[in-house]
């Protein structure tokens, strides 16, 4: 298929179904299944869309933890970082330039994505090409709900699902009813400055029954506490300088022409700016204190910016339901690093702060994704028949454009002892651009055996490609390097299943189910990295392709209501990693190449728990548990001296998730019109050596130590007179520094940058849900 006829598959596949839904017309009208959740409550349940069809989540034969609009609001959730927290099994790290995310154990900081991130049926995820980037996370507002479903999802998501998919499902426009939610929020940030939001979102019939808007606009601001000081003078520079500007708009129409056709366009636009980067240097900082100081040269800045423009077409036609997706994902990321120390270290070997005042050295990146997707599912409406089933066909045609420039006017100088720096001196300019384009098909059957047994059995037929050319030019490349590459493969990942409906409230279930992600291919790195590529065992260069990698995952779970005081879900599953893509890095020349190296394991249970001791009280819990470990013994190359990853070293992550939470209401204005409620997050100290920690994987860096145990507590007191609801909260109440992600970066050997929790925040929120 030529690459102009897949864009105009992909970007049309759901305006054709426009002339399916005139023709479904004709017909005479049918009940149509609601492909999406209605409200999230439905008798105190929350419907959810893991399967592509609406459920009660505790009928869904998977792990799955969902996150409600009301639940998001009264937990206080305003960004990603704050739904991985309180999700069990997960885990997630986010620098200004990239962000990795783990779902049991599964995660990679190189190739394709492990984790599916979707807005509603739209996959987002980013491919780390080595050139800085991550995902782009949509801000928390007006949102319907989040799932997160736990284990390999390759059936029904595909590539980019190998250890779990995020999902952020938007509200739908309302065809009958007029809703109207708006939400202002102010807050101060101890040893830092003030936060505020502000947004509405109203869905309104424009044609009752007919035709239905929801539009939306949020902004917020998240002020900085990490000042930006001169190595020289120790003054500061900028004070706050992390802060953080959001911008949302969204835009959603549902045309409904007969009762079984529902066609609706929507554009998503976000934008997040950053002062700098939220790291600080111990050096500077005194943590004890809550003193965060960065020294870099340079703030290093981001922007980052995406439109998504989709259209949803879903025709009941009896029996069969025809539900086809199409979309376009621009994004456009920016991004500066300071690289002055980085430099100056690497080509001097003195571990020194810069050696002039003004001197400085910054990359700047670009990332960009032009992604088109097309979606086209027919699955049966018959909840009650004995065979459910959905059948489809999915293509994506996926652009990267990676691009990283260094300039160090400086170099000439302390390097070569140059009078004058020279202005734009180019020490690296790399431009990368990739395709990955992806065609499959898929399908899953549910056939019950008796009214409480059934057998699950699904299977996915993928072709992919993915081809990069890639230049880069400048001091530390030698020559210039002009690269073309391809590898395609053609994965298939099946899933098989047995539920029990013990009960009406209690499933039991097991399932065996692959994921994978795509492979890829490795360019050129320049000649300077040829010595130590023919020390590890290739004179040739670095090897070219490396091809996809895969997870068998084996579950089993059990989900159960009882006497309408609360509910427990919880699983237990091992999943087999093989082929691990993993990075080699050639530390002679600052560069690495992706390789298949290894296996690994992991094993662990997830809880989730809601009791209701009252009619006032609630109870939530949600624990995890992930032993994650490398099955072999890996060496970067066939005669590398040293591996860099032994048998038994552990996959970075916390063991231990947990999160707990507790409301009470209370009588104010009416009866349970006020409320106090508290929630602990907590992720536990990692116990087992990952590999570069381990002495047996030669040199490692003994000043560098194992992630701590991150607890983080908040809690809310608020009341709801008419339809208003206005609390006052404190996050981070034990106002705890911990690290979250500590490293040397692109700094001198003897200083370290680290990530922390934010410093206790005050504040209050109203918020007005008509």
């Amino acid at each position: 298929m030529s690459s102009r006829s897949a864009h105009l598959l992909a970007g049309s596949t759901a305006l054709a179904m426009l002339f399916v839904a005139q023709s479904a017309a004709a017909q005479s009208a049918a009940p149509q299944a609601d492909t999406a959740a209605a409200d999230n409550q439905n008798g105190g349940e929350i419907i959810v869309t893991a399967t592509r069809k609406s459920e009660s989540i505790n009928k869904v034969p998977l792990s799955v933890s969902a996150l409600s609009r009301e639940a998001l609001d009264s937990r206080g959730i305003r960004n990603f970082s704050d739904v991985i927290r309180q999700t069990p099994g997960v885990s997630f790290e986010k620098s200004n330039t990239t962000t990795n995310i783990a779902i049991r154990g599964v995660n990679s900081s190189v190739g394709a994505a492990t984790t599916g991130i979707y807005i509603d049926d739209v996959p987002i995820q980013i491919r780390q090409l080595g050139y800085g980037g991550g995902n782009a996370y949509p801000v928390v507002f007006d949102l319907d709900r989040v799932e997160v479903l736990r284990g390999p999802q390759g059936t029904l998501f595909g590539a980019g699902s190998e250890g779990g998919t995020v999902r952020f499902i938007t509200q739908q426009p309302g065809l009958d009813t007029l809703k109207v939610y708006a939400r202002t929020e102010g807050s101060a940030t101890q040893h830092g400055a003030a936060n505020g939001e502000g947004g509405v979102s109203i869905s309104a019939p424009l044609i009752p029954g007919k035709l239905g808007l929801v539009a939306s606009g949020y902004y917020r601001r998240d002020g900085g506490y990490v000042d930006r000081i001169s190595s020289f003078t120790s003054k500061v520079v900028q004070k706050n300088a992390n802060s953080a500007d959001s911008y949302v708009a969204r835009i959603a129409l549902t045309w409904q022409p007969v009762d079984n056709v529902k066609i609706t366009p929507a554009v998503f636009y976000q934008n997040v700016k950053t002062g700098d980067s939220g790291e600080s240097w111990e050096k500077y900082s005194d943590y004890d204190k809550h003193v965060f100081i960065n020294a870099n040269q340079l703030a290093e800045t981001s922007k980052d910016r995406f439109t998504l423009a989709s259209l949803n077409v879903s025709v009941g036609l009896g029996a069969v339901d025809v539900i086809a997706v199409g979309s376009y994902f621009d994004r456009k990321q920016s991004f500066v690093q300071d690289y002055t120390n980085f430099d100056q270290t690497l080509f001097t070997g003195v571990n020194a702060l810069p050696f002039f005042p003004q001197q400085n050295a910054p990359s700047d990146f670009l990332v960009a994704q032009k992604n088109w997707t097309g979606e086209l599912r027919l699955q049966s409406s018959n909840a009650s028949s004995p065979l459910t089933w959905v059948l489809g066909g999915f293509y994506s045609h996926a652009q990267q454009t990676s691009i990283q420039i260094v300039t160090d006017p400086y170099l000439p100088v302390y390097l070569f002892g140059g009078e004058a720096p020279v202005p734009g001196y180019s020490v690296y300019d790399q431009n990368a651009v990739s395709t990955d384009e992806q065609a499959a098909l898929f399908g899953q059957v549910t056939y019950k055996l008796t009214d409480r047994i059934s057998v699950l059995a699904g299977l996915r037929y993928s072709h992919t490609v993915f081809t990069i050319k890639d230049i880069a030019q400048g001091f530390v490349v030698g020559p210039l390097v002009d690269d073309r590459g391809r590898q395609s493969e053609n994965p298939i990942t099946p899933k098989f299943g047995l539920n029990f409906q013990v009960t009406p409230d209690t499933l039991i279930y097991g399932s065996a189910s692959r994921g994978f992600r795509v492979g890829g291919y490795n360019p050129q790195v320049g000649t300077f990295c040829g010595p130590e590529l023919a020390s590890i065992g290739y004179p040739n260069g670095r090897p070219t392709n490396f091809k996809s990698d895969s997870v068998w995952s084996y579950e089993l779970g059990v989900k159960s209501k009882f006497g309408g005081r609360g509910s427990v879900q919880a699983s237990v599953y091992q999943i087999d990693w093989s082929d691990i893509q993993q990075a080699v890095a050639l530390n002679s020349c600052g560069f690495q190449f992706t390789s298949n190296l290894g296996k690994a394991r992991s094993r662990g249970f997830d809880l989730q728990v809601e009791v209701h001791p009252t009619d006032r009280l609630t109870l939530q819990a949600e624990v995890g548990y992930v032993d994650a470990k490398f099955l072999d013994t890996i060496k970067g190359g066939p005669t590398a001296a040293a591996p860099f990853v032994s048998k038994g070293d552990a996959v970075l992550g916390a063991p231990w998730t947990a999160s707990f939470h507790a409301q009470y209401d209370f009588d104010a204005f009416r009866a349970k019109g006020g409320y106090v409620r508290s929630d602990f997050d907590y992720r536990s100290k990692q116990s087992k050596l990952p590999p570069y920690l381990n002495p047996a994987n030669g040199a490692i860096d003994t000043a560098l130590t194992l992630p701590p145990a991150v607890a983080f507590w908040s809690a809310r007191l608020g009341v709801k007179p008419g339809n208003f609801d206005i609390s006052l909260f404190v996050n981070n109440i034990l106002d705890k520094s911990t690290w979250t992600r500590r490293e040397r970066a692109q700094n001198p050997f003897e200083f370290f940058r680290r990530e922390t929790l934010r410093p206790r925040t005050f504040g209050l929120t109203a918020s007005y849900r008509y």
